[in-house]
């Protein structure tokens, strides 16, 4: 039998869409625990018709897409490219002290842009599969105590290649291996500076890629893959052992003795995450996810709390939510922002 730990999984960025990149050295391969990466045949069959008998009479191929979902743990490298995917924008790196480089990860000017990829997979390494035009549809990022921090992403694209030669790809020389970001180095405040006890958590970023209406006459793939919205929300499961967060959260963000009908709003959050490795001296690897911190009025995430449930031989706890909204359009207001730390000069 074959092992799926014999699999390959490679990701490079398009010049634009319809031109799938074939240059082996900006492919970068990951390791994960579980995934896919296939062609998604749209079979469409006929319809019942009257006097036909009771069998189905045909079943076309009407279209194709592709589709990968990957379960992974983060490495510092590759998941610049999908955090450049699912936001947009990739600034250069920012030279740190002691030799590491700080890449930040926003909105691009264009909130509906976002850059094309193209994904290599050989399941097994029994055969070759190409896969262009592909777009980063959701990144989601989980922890727990004690645990590494581990990450879910979904691509959906274009036209599928079958039967790819495999003998230009190098994984091993450009696989991303690296260190890893661990919860226990982990920082969680709301507002940043007032840590909070999370259990733990995750943060997931969505962007609504419709096919509906990219299907047009004449092709058997879509026309585009349009982005109409993005979305980013955190959860959190906390241990309570105070009231202060909860009455503002459910009641008064203002810490009040009566309920309002007023959500708490506070973007200046601290979330992240950093490895037990340095990627310069004395600067560790690290990814760091904020909201808009420009000034309290501009506070873009909105926070809801679960009611308290209580269960016999357990601790007090509780899910918190919070939703991040759009911002001034100042490029200083940005409503999501993303911090990677790496080695790289560039964003990967």
């Amino acid at each position: 039998m074959t092992a799926s730990e014999k699999s390959i999984w490679g990701l490079a960025k398009q010049a634009g869409k319809g031109t799938p990149n074939v240059t082996d050295a900006e492919f970068s391969y990951m390791l994960f625990t579980e995934g896919v990466a296939s062609p998604q045949n749209l079979n469409l069959p006929l319809d019942q018709e009257i006097g036909g008998g009771a069998m189905l009479r045909s079943v076309i191929k009407a279209g194709v897409t592709s589709l990968s979902q990957l379960t992974f743990i983060p490495r510092p490298t590759i998941i610049g490219k999908f955090l450049h995917g699912v936001l947009g924008k990739a600034a250069v790196g920012t030279a740190q002290p002691g030799g590491s480089y700080k890449h930040t990860f926003t909105q691009d000017t264009d909130q509906f842009s976002a850059p094309f990829f193209t994904i290599r997979s050989s399941p097994g390494g029994i055969w070759g599969e190409q896969f262009q035009d592909m777009r980063v549809a959701a990144l989601g990022f989980n922890w727990k105590a004690a645990d590494y921090l581990r990450a879910t992403v979904g691509f959906v694209g274009g036209l599928p290649t079958p039967n790819v030669s495999m003998t230009a790809w190098a994984p091993a020389t450009y696989l991303d291996g690296g260190p890893q970001f661990l919860a226990t180095l982990g920082t969680v405040e709301i507002p940043e500076a007032t840590a909070v006890k999370c259990l733990r958590g995750s943060i997931t970023i969505g962007l609504d890629i419709p096919m509906d209406e990219q299907w047009i006459v004449g092709s058997y793939s879509p026309d585009d893959f349009a982005i109409n919205s993005r979305a980013a929300v955190v959860s959190l499961l906390l241990k309570i052992d105070a009231a202060s967060l909860y009455n503002k959260m459910m009641y008064d963000p203002a810490a009040g003795n009566a309920w309002l009908a007023e959500l708490m709003h506070e973007g200046n959050i601290h979330l992240s995450f950093l490895s037990d490795h340095d990627a310069g001296t004395d600067e560790p690897y690290s990814i760091q996810f904020k909201g808009n911190t420009h000034s309290d009025a501009d506070a873009n995430i909105a926070w809801t709390i679960s009611p308290i449930g209580l269960r016999a031989g357990r601790q007090v706890t509780a899910v918190v939510t919070g939703t991040f909204l759009a911002s001034s359009a100042s490029p200083a207001h940005e409503p999501i922002t993303v911090e990677l730390v790496n080695k790289l000069a560039t964003a990967y």
